[in-house]
């Protein structure tokens, strides 16, 4: 009996952890795409940013 008990208990510390990087995989695999669009959006504000600095200095330029 008490080693039906054991094998149960080895397997389900396998089970749980096998659920658990099932979870992280499925977790990361879903927001990689975020996790790498990241710096283009970083870029793509900055080069805003200094467009509209740009644009301001005209401005004063031509007052």
């Amino acid at each position: 009996m008490n080693a039906i008990k054991n094998f149960i208990y080895k397997q389900n510390d396998l089970f749980i952890a096998l659920i658990i990087l099932v979870v992280a995989a499925i977790i990361i695999f879903n927001r990689i795409n975020v996790i790498m669009e990241y710096p283009a959006k970083i870029a793509e504000q900055h080069a805003e940013q200094q467009q509209e600095q740009m644009i301001e200095e005209e401005a004063e330029e031509t007052k």
